[in-house]
């Protein structure tokens, strides 16, 4: 149960100075909680600071919050520290199971090997199935001595309410597409309009932005998907809208048969579908403000054939869409059902 503590160049932590004002100030009162929630959207600093968290609990200088010097920081900073615990997804599952909560919790049963506070992180707890949730709330009930669990969530609704009353909340803000969008110009050149749609589709998630314009060595390859099926899917869909009756149709299901044989891609696809069906609202209004930039001839064209009403209705549905592919919906019936209500 290691941690992964690799980042990207850019430092979350400084954008969150509320949430680290308050973890600072739990430190210096000795009041340590049982558990800590940690809400917010992905790669906004969580985890680096449930690491700096552990760390200040653990720290052996008596001068400074958390050294990185002593042996516990050092050991938490190369991830071998032997009382910072970590449960997460396994390889090619979708759910944390109860299995791995109780394996956690054989784990813990002892006291701690060398720490003053044993850190039990719980990286997308979110994603925990209801039978996982139910034997970790136990714990929560009942901790064991010098422990304490942080919970990182994106989706705190999918946590049982009795879990999230046994917890302390600390809200991570998200970061600005403005944010994003200057960083991807100063640091890396890009260019103004690619830097626009790579932050604003990203939805506040810098790495995935960087991911999109292949700016993260580790994703080369995923990149060059990603700008290769923007421009189809946003080709396709404006075919599609383009079109009329039984043809419209037909175009439409052949892109859910397409959309449904990478199941990976699906979230990727959907942030892109959301920018699409957002512009074709905001371009009648504020045409300079549209995230397709690059697309600014379609949406101008598209805009007096389609009633600004009927485009409500598609963004609506578009996220109906997603909320059944989040309950784990068929994904071909799902997209067969989004793209009809476009068609008709």
């Amino acid at each position: 149960m290691g941690i992964d503590q690799t980042r990207s160049a850019f430092d979350q932590m400084q954008y969150q100075t509320h949430a680290v004002s308050e973890l600072t100030t739990i430190i210096q009162t000795k009041k340590i909680p049982n558990a800590l929630l940690f809400s917010g959207n992905e790669n906004t600093g969580r985890k680096e600071a449930a690491l700096l968290f552990a760390k200040g609990c653990n720290c052996l200088s008596k001068k400074q919050f958390a050294c990185n010097h002593c042996k516990s920081c050092r050991k938490i900073n190369a991830n071998t520290h032997p009382d910072i615990l970590c449960v997460t997804l396994l390889e090619g599952k979708k759910i944390i199971s109860i299995s791995q909560i109780r394996e956690m919790g054989s784990t813990i049963s002892s006291k701690p090997n060398e720490a003053r506070f044993r850190m039990v992180l719980i990286l997308t707890a979110d994603l925990m199935n209801i039978q996982a949730q139910n034997a970790l709330l136990k714990m929560l009930e009942e901790p064991p001595e010098k422990t304490f669990f942080i919970l990182i969530a994106t989706k705190i609704s999918f946590l049982l309410p009795t879990i999230i009353s046994r917890c302390r909340i600390i809200r991570f803000k998200p970061l600005t597409d403005k944010l994003i969008e200057q960083y991807l110009i100063n640091e890396f050149k890009i260019d103004r309009q690619m830097a626009i749609i790579a932050s604003k589709t990203a939805d506040s998630d810098l790495r995935k932005a960087m991911m999109y314009l292949n700016l993260n060595p580790d994703n080369t390859k995923k990149g060059l998907v990603w700008m290769e099926t923007r421009k189809w899917l946003l080709d396709t869909l404006s075919g599609i809208i383009k079109t009329d009756g039984t043809d419209c149709i037909s175009k439409g299901l052949m892109l859910s048969q397409k959309l449904s044989t990478n199941p990976d891609l699906v979230d990727d696809t959907i942030a892109i579908m959301k920018t699409f069906f957002r512009d074709l609202i905001i371009f009648e209004f504020h045409p300079k403000k549209i995230v397709n930039l690059d697309f600014f001839d379609f949406f101008a064209d598209i805009g007096q054939r389609v009633e600004t009403k009927i485009m409500g209705e598609w963004i609506k549905e578009l996220y109906e869409t997603e909320k059944r592919l989040t309950s784990n919906s068929t994904l071909r019936l799902t997209l067969d059902r989004f793209f009809l209500k476009i068609a008709i």
